[in-house]
């Protein structure tokens, strides 16, 4: 198992959150396309995650088989993802050198870097391509390294769900492998918000390559801890409350009483998550003088709140957009009707990203 390992034609992602559980079954590879088969999601068991970090294997596996019988995935060949921070992500550049010498110059960058250490820790790493740096020719590698108790942790999980991990990825990399159009090219520098439940992941990539990544505490249960508490509500009551009245309101836009104190409980947290946008871009375009960023988009459970893509175009003066993961897989749409993808899109991503990894036979 690796995190760039690559074998043919399996193709069941499953994406464990810290509040909801998510299964994409997709047939094809990237030669031939994706096709959508079967998908699902429900919740996952109270406190079973935490800060990316499986608390409880047995019973997050038992509600994972669940699902997919359910769903009527039959594959047992599946492919996970680990995020957060937990994981690190980063890419170094290094003089050409043997298969052997780049696994040890590799492990020697790992260790400048990494907040745990190196023996904790599984690392792989992959070359990218060919750099030149004050005119010699370099080899630019991304690392990966996430901590061995919780990869540990997730295979429990799977082997609670009668399932075995093919693949281990990455979901920062799922996350840009179903939301940046295949066609993008190097010029385009892409931003992507993952709202999470328990904090959110500011990715930046240009063309293919992700290029920046960080961790922010903010999340959905920011929003619905607040209306809880504000509305004296319980949290399955505020979470109706936000999916069905919650928007971001325009100054002067008509609302019911409902919508408006919604409003203004969440309006001081949206302000913080644009203020966090904000910050990462700026600081990344410090770093890369050079560097324009062309759109933003948006992807989780927050980003189906209404209005919340415009508010944030209209602060940070880029043009933004909700996340459409199904846009490039081919679709039956009497099974999967385009409104019903357009609603869950946004936090099918991640779940949708890892099975094309699992049809990935480059």
């Amino acid at each position: 198992m690796g995190f760039f390992s690559s074998t043919p034609q399996t193709h069941v992602g499953i994406d464990i959150g810290s509040d909801a559980l998510k299964v994409v079954e997709l047939a094809g590879s990237y030669r031939t396309g994706f096709r959508l088969v079967r998908m699902g999601s429900a919740p996952g068991p109270p406190a079973a995650m935490h800060d990316g970090v499986p608390v409880a294997p047995e019973e997050l596996g038992s509600h994972i088989r669940a699902l997919l019988d359910r769903t009527g995935i039959k594959t047992d060949r599946v492919v996970m993802g680990v995020g957060g921070q937990v994981v690190t992500v980063r890419e170094v550049r290094v003089p050409p050198m043997t298969k052997a010498e780049l696994a040890a110059a590799v492990r020697y960058e790992a260790e400048r870097y990494l907040p745990y250490n190196i023996k904790e820790v599984y690392m792989d790493y992959q070359v990218l391509g060919e750099a030149t740096e004050d005119g010699r020719k370099m080899l630019d590698v991304i690392v990966v390294a996430a901590r061995q108790d919780v990869v540990d942790k997730m295979v429990a999980v799977a082997d609670a769900a009668r399932l075995q991990v093919r693949i281990l990825d990455v979901e920062s990399f799922a996350l840009l492998r179903s939301a940046v159009d295949p066609s993008a090219t190097e010029a385009q520098t892409i931003a992507i918000v993952d709202f999470g439940s328990e904090a959110s992941d500011i990715l930046i990539t240009e063309g293919p390559r992700l290029r920046f990544t960080r961790n922010i505490p903010i999340g959905g249960a920011v929003l619905l801890n607040a209306v809880r508490e504000a509305m004296d509500v319980d949290e399955p009551t505020a979470r109706s409350l936000v999916e069905e009245k919650g928007e971001v309101l325009e100054e002067g836009a008509a609302a019911d009483h409902t919508a408006e104190r919604l409003y203004d409980v969440v309006a001081p947290h949206i302000g913080d998550l644009v203020t966090e946008i904000r910050r990462s871009l700026d600081y990344y375009q410090t770093r890369s003088r050079s560097v324009v960023i062309n759109q933003i988009l948006l992807a989780g459970g927050l980003a189906r709140l209404r209005n919340l893509d415009r508010t944030i175009a209209s602060e940070l003066g880029l043009a933004t957009a909700v996340v459409s993961p199904f846009a490039h897989l081919k679709v039956n749409p009497q099974t999967h009707p385009a409104e019903r993808l357009a609603a869950v899109g946004p936090t099918m991503a991640v779940a949708v990203g890892l099975a094309m990894r699992g049809g990935d036979v480059s």
